[in-house]
């Protein structure tokens, strides 16, 4: 495999949205061609190439080693980073990666090169070059919730950082805003900041973009936990139900969805395809729980023994790896399977397995095999290929969707 090498300088999301009003997402420039003699291409990003298709990659972690390695999925080119020292985590916002590093707690920020620009009735794909973007010391980050001009880390053992997302674009790691002490998750929404407080009394606040706190919401959510941003809103993962936050007319409302009936412990993480309103945890109790926030509701499937667990979207499966190394696709709705694979000789509680869903396949990495599995989920759950990252793949996250 060759190291991709690519001169290339990004831009910031603010700079993004002037180029598309400029290119004819919001309408064409009135001036005359006189004054506009080169037209800027509909969608461009200075100094990224556009694609006509999503150019998905692969960023994984060695545990032991601290290895990095970028995969591309079109190519299967490798590209090697700097190692991390300690890397005991990874979190992903579809761009960027960032590993953690609980003994030295420091998150190293890695962008992979790939990404997409939803404008709601269309898409476009980016490729640029893949580079690390630097430490950003003090936090452990476990999860990562992102917009066009903000990025919230959220700390596994406590603690969140508000990043500028043109500044990483940029690679330069810079705190936009600040986090009151005490904050247990931190997302973007509707041009504003959602702050779940922690604590007994789960206060959750609505901040501006600068960090100045605005309302307070109705609904609270004790001991959060698990958080995810989705077409249909926020969601975060409370001890006694799942808050779900919505935006109508700059308005955003609260409701705290109830676990199922007789399900046991609570949720963990959130997984879901990007861009899917269905999502999927594996609860405390070891339980494979769905929730769809059309309706919204949680639904419990009776798979035991899951480690790793994701939805692929409305219409779609559940795809569930138990201990034994078997994958299983599952109905969303009445748990029923669909198909199962024998796909790994074993799974290790120490560094669990993921699952990470596109709109047409999904990935499992096999550390002890040293490998990625791409999997066709819509044929059965064939192995469509077999990837080598050139390390052991203990951490893994999906960018370019």
């Amino acid at each position: 495999m060759t190291r991709e090498h690519r001169n290339t300088a990004l831009v910031g999301a603010a700079g993004l949205s002037a180029l598309l009003l400029a290119a004819g997402c919001a309408g064409q420039d009135a001036r005359g061609a006189e004054e506009a003699p080169e037209e800027t291409p509909h969608g461009h990003v200075e100094g990224a190439r556009e694609s006509a298709e999503p150019r998905s990659r692969l960023v994984v972690a060695d545990a032991r080693s601290g290895e990095v390695r970028v995969l591309d999925l079109v190519t299967e080119e490798v590209t090697g980073l700097d190692p991390v020292e300690g890397v005991d985590g990874i979190a992903g916002d579809g761009r960027f990666a960032y590993l953690s590093s609980s003994d030295h707690r420091t998150t190293h920020i890695v962008d992979s090169g790939a990404w997409t620009v939803d404008h709601g009735d269309h898409s476009h794909y980016y490729r640029a070059e893949i580079r690390a973007v630097g430490p950003l010391e003090g936090l452990v980050a476990g999860q990562a919730s992102t917009d066009t001009a903000l990025t919230a880390l959220t700390g596994r053992d406590g603690g969140a950082a508000v990043l500028d997302r043109a500044a990483l674009e940029e690679g330069e790691v810079g705190t936009a805003a600040p986090v009151p002490d005490g904050a247990a998750a931190v997302l973007p929404i509707a041009g504003r900041l959602l702050v779940a407080e922690g604590g007994a009394e789960g206060g959750v606040r609505v901040h501006d973009r600068s960090g100045s706190p605005l309302e307070l919401l109705d609904d609270t959510c004790a001991q959060p936990r698990g958080q995810a941003l989705t077409r249909r809103g926020a969601v975060i993962g409370c001890a006694d139900g799942t808050l779900h936050v919505t935006e109508d007319d700059g308005e955003l409302t609260s409701t705290l969805v109830p676990h199922p009936d007789g399900a046991e412990g609570r949720t963990g993480e959130f997984h879901h395809r990007p861009g899917s309103a269905t999502l999927a945890s594996v609860s405390t109790g070891g339980e494979v729980w769905v929730l769809d926030l059309a309706e919204p509701g949680w639904t419990r499937l009776d798979l035991p023994g899951a480690v790793a667990v994701t939805a692929v979207g409305a219409g779609g499966p559940v795809l569930a790896l138990t201990g034994d190394g078997t994958l299983h696709s599952l109905d969303p709705r009445t748990g029923e399977e669909y198909a199962s694979a024998d796909l790994l000789s074993g799974t290790d509680p120490e560094h669990a397995p993921v699952i990470r869903a596109d709109t047409s396949r999904a990935y499992v990495n096999d550390a002890e095999g040293g490998v990625v599995h791409e999997i066709d989920y819509d044929d059965d759950l064939r192995v469509a290929r077999t990837l080598d990252t050139g390390t052991t793949p203990h951490f893994m996250v999906e960018t370019g969707r």
